[in-house]
């Protein structure tokens, strides 16, 4: 068995309640096992962040090392855009 350290948690109304009727629904035994499922799924959101994250660094590193011309201020600006507008539509989304 796994070892387990006592911990006091403040939940918003709406996600305390969400967790009662979980357990109330019969999909968990316990409250407890409501809030361990949770942390292992944002366990797994932040090492697929951080995997994302390291892939986008060596992207940029391997860009970097191609030697290929720099850029210039209009594409820059573009390539902004662009990835501004794609952050606009994933925040529009969730």
């Amino acid at each position: 068995m796994s070892d387990f350290e006592r911990m006091s948690v403040l939940l918003p109304a709406d996600l305390a309640r969400a967790v009662r009727e979980a357990v109330d629904g019969k999909r968990y035994a316990a409250e407890n096992d409501v809030l361990i499922d949770a942390v292992h799924d944002w366990e797994v959101k932040q090492r697929v962040r951080a995997e994302k994250l390291e892939r986008l660094r060596m992207s940029i590193q391997e860009g970097v090392e191609s030697g290929s011309a720099p850029l210039t201020r209009d594409e820059i600006e573009q390539i902004k855009k662009e990835g501004r507008a794609i952050l606009a539509t994933r925040s529009a989304a969730e």
